[in-house]
């Protein structure tokens, strides 16, 4: 190996959200982490709801809400150009040749 050119091997101390405290070698001074062994669901056996959509469910809930805008929009569309009627140039130009 080459000397200077790797970095220094720590002993710390890994804190984590939880509390547990536990040793380690590491190239960092001070580790924080969020879950460990001690609290994590997947070693400790206690599973944990999350409230989380899958892909799918979250594809389906915006779809839906974009066919019902489009919806409303079309609707709305409608509304107004019956209401607000302005004849297209051909039929403007088939009453001035008639």
């Amino acid at each position: 190996m080459k000397k200077g050119i790797h970095p220094k091997l720590n002993t710390i101390t890994v804190k984590c959200a939880c509390g547990n405290t536990f040793e380690t070698t590491s190239t960092l001074e001070r580790l924080v982490t969020d879950s460990c062994s001690s609290c994590h669901p997947f070693f400790t056996g206690k599973a944990t709801f999350v409230d989380a959509e899958g892909r799918i469910d979250k594809f389906n809930r915006k779809k839906n809400l974009a066919t019902q805008t489009v919806k409303k929009e079309k609707t709305s569309r409608q509304e107004s150009t019956s209401s607000n009627y302005s004849p297209s140039l051909k039929e403007i130009f088939n009453q001035t040749n008639n």
